[in-house]
């Protein structure tokens, strides 16, 4: 009896030296990224264009006061916070600030142990949230005050009174910032009820259907207007890049017209085929980081309905509800890459984490079942979970 467990512990050390040096290189890779990420966020105003600056113009020239705003006005409201906080002061440092911030999110999401336990896929797509979080988010904007919430709702899982705070902020940005929100509260509310009752996938997609089908009604009733009126309007009187502008795909503005194009644009968010077809170096390349990430994304939504876990049901929620409402409100593809780059994280925790809980949770099956029937291996192994999670 004692020669295979002798046999297995002289084994193990052989059979974990290789994973414990590619596990180091999964390391260095994050770290490296973050740290060029870092210095690209810093020089950003050097290396990019003048239109990823554009929202940081008119924000500073309301934090000297140079425009004020005599009714409600979102980028008063974000011209005051950043002053009152004294971040509008800082602009030399602030790019870095906020890129740093944005990191923190996303260990938030992938945990430092959790690293190791990554896929190179995984891996990749961390290195690539990183990177072009430094191109999208070290600017003054609107974002930076998402990421916050971003990072509150990464554990907003763990208790409801988490996720209630989480509730209450997300209407105060609505409220200060972005009105638009209000309804990304209200479909957050509303998916977090029937997300952990839904086990097929396709009654998912019923439901996000359905979902449009109330928020077209409910624009018709209470504002006269149809779905895409605010996105419509923003096109008509901005001057930015039509190459990549969001329309319709049918025209017209019966329900069932705006049905098809609510469906029809969404589809288009995750693949962003404008972007991919730009010729622009950074959208393409951010266009097709999006879509592998929607890619990877939505194949594991079928494992979250499965298990049921609060830690998967909240990102997923609030996912959808988000890329329901930017459907209605985003101009172009730019800007939904912009909007959109705050909540990598969420992408992240989905991908990184719920796989891993999902084969932790059948380990743990397994080695019950092996310690229950007394075998020596049942044994052997049963520190071997924990250790394995980390997260």
């Amino acid at each position: 009896m004692t020669e295979p467990i002798t046999s297995h512990e002289e084994s193990a050390p052989e059979l974990v030296r290789e994973p414990r040096v590619f596990d180091a290189l999964k390391y260095w890779a994050v770290i490296i990224s973050a740290a060029v990420g870092t210095l690209l966020a810093w020089t950003s105003h050097d290396l990019l264009p003048e239109k990823f600056f554009l929202d940081e113009s008119i924000i500073l020239r309301f934090v000297t006061g140079e425009l004020r705003a005599d009714g409600f006005s979102s980028y008063g409201t974000t011209g005051l916070l950043y002053r009152v906080t004294g971040l509008g002061s800082i602009p030399e440092l602030f790019p870095v600030i906020s890129y740093l911030l944005f990191v923190f999110a996303i260990f938030r999401a992938v945990t430092w142990r959790g690293i190791g336990k990554m896929s190179p896929l995984g891996v990749l797509i961390t290195s690539g949230s990183l990177l072009l979080g430094a191109a999208y988010l070290s600017q003054y904007s609107k974002e930076f005050f998402v990421i916050p919430l971003v990072i509150l709702l990464l554990s907003a899982h763990r208790s409801l009174g988490r996720e209630i705070v989480w509730i209450l902020l997300a209407l105060a940005y609505a409220f200060a910032v972005r009105p638009y929100w209000f309804l990304v509260v209200a479909l957050y509310v509303a998916f977090r009820f029937i997300v952990p009752r839904v086990r097929s996938t396709w009654v998912l997609l019923l439901a996000v259907a359905l979902g449009f089908i109330a928020m077209i009604v409910a624009f018709q009733i209470f504002l006269g207007e149809p779905l895409t009126f605010f996105r419509t309007d923003i096109n008509n009187s901005l001057d930015f890049d039509r190459s990549t502008q969001i329309d319709d795909f049918i025209p017209g503005e019966s329900i069932p017209v705006q049905w098809v194009n609510a469906l029809l644009v969404m589809a288009s968010m995750t693949l962003p085929f404008p972007l991919l077809l730009s010729g622009a170096g950074l959208q393409t390349l951010a266009g097709a980081f999006m879509a592998v990430c929607w890619i990877l994304f939505f194949r594991r939504v079928p494992q979250i309905l499965k298990h049921g876990g609060s830690s998967g049901v909240v990102p997923l929620a609030f996912l959808a509800s988000f890329l329901m409402v930017q459907t209605a409100f985003e101009p172009d593809y730019g800007s939904y890459i912009r909007h959109i780059c705050p909540m990598l994280p969420l992408l992240l925790s989905v991908h990184v984490r719920s796989g891993a809980r999902g084969e932790e949770e059948h380990e743990d099956r397994s080695r019950d079942g092996d310690a229950g029937s007394g075998g020596v291996h049942g044994s052997l192994d049963a520190g071997e979970p924990a250790e394995r999670a980390g997260l």
